[in-house]
């Protein structure tokens, strides 16, 4: 009886291997700091948008053209971190698409973490921002509409990261 323990034991562990090296990543791993620093640049942003929501004077651009650089350089610092993690195969996307889709939670996984699409989508609105403060200034209706755009995908990738911290 006890010559064949060593064989069970010998076929659990590989039984055990097997499960294990099977499982499959569903999303990208939380990164507390990656979501620290996305709420963090989401206060700075917002103290932007209220420094100039009634609007800017094309002379005085060259008094937020910092603010500019510093925001949309953060912003892209932060895709390219959450864009380091490995992300999982197709038929897993599909999954975490359908699971996304059920929660109502208006986001899609596609190539990449769904947060960098959204902080890419950030970047480029503060990109076109800058060029029309830069160009001709703002009225305060389109820093309105500048800040929804930012703050929906603002939104979606905290949404989605705070998804991974389950």
């Amino acid at each position: 009886m006890y010559s064949n323990h060593p064989k069970i034991v010998l076929a659990l562990l590989f039984l055990l291997t097997l499960l294990v090296s099977s499982c499959t990543q569903l999303a990208p791993r939380y990164d507390a700091e990656l979501y620290s620093d996305l709420t963090e640049v989401n206060v700075e942003l917002m103290q932007f948008f209220s420094s100039v929501a009634h609007g800017t004077n094309k002379n005085t651009y060259t008094e937020r053209n910092g603010n500019y650089h510093a925001l949309i350089g953060r912003i892209e610092a932060l895709a390219m971190q959450s864009n380091t993690r490995p992300v999982p195969n197709r038929d897993t996307l599909k999954k975490i698409n359908h699971y996304l889709d059920a929660t109502q939670a208006n986001i899609l996984f596609e190539e990449q973490p769904p947060s960098v699409t959204c902080l890419q989508r950030i970047s480029t609105s503060l990109s076109r921002m800058r060029e029309e403060d830069e160009d001709k200034g703002l009225h305060a209706g389109a820093v309105a509409l500048f800040k929804n755009e930012v703050l929906i995908s603002m939104d979606q990738a905290l949404t989605y990261e705070s998804f991974l911290h389950r």
